[in-house]
């Protein structure tokens, strides 16, 4: 958790993506405890340890998900001018000559 103080809005936002994480992740957390819940401690580690992790690292992996479809859907939000694809940015404007567009004219 950050230290200092976090704008209203701000902070609005990190309860907002926590709700959406716990969501994404329940299966997963519902999995994990069944399994520790069902492990008896001498079988805890080893292959089961691995099982654990995995479930860990599927969990983060969905978090990181939830948190870049929010930026994706605000940057949509936020945006003011059209996306141009690569194929645009190759195209030379209508009218000019085919490279005076990329290199000038000495």
């Amino acid at each position: 958790m950050p230290s200092k103080l976090l704008p209203p809005d701000k902070q609005a936002d990190i309860e907002a993506l926590a709700e959406e994480i716990r969501e994404a992740v329940d299966a997963e957390i519902g999995e994990l405890a069944a399994n520790l819940a069902t492990t008896d401690d001498a079988h805890l580690f080893g292959k089961n340890e691995f099982t654990i992790r995995a479930l860990a690292h599927k969990i983060a992996a969905k978090a990181i998900e939830q948190h870049l479809a929010r930026k994706k859907t605000m940057t949509r939000r936020k945006a003011k001018y059209p996306v141009i694809s690569d194929t645009d940015a190759l195209t030379p404007p209508a009218g000019s000559a085919a490279l005076s567009w990329i290199v000038p004219s000495s």
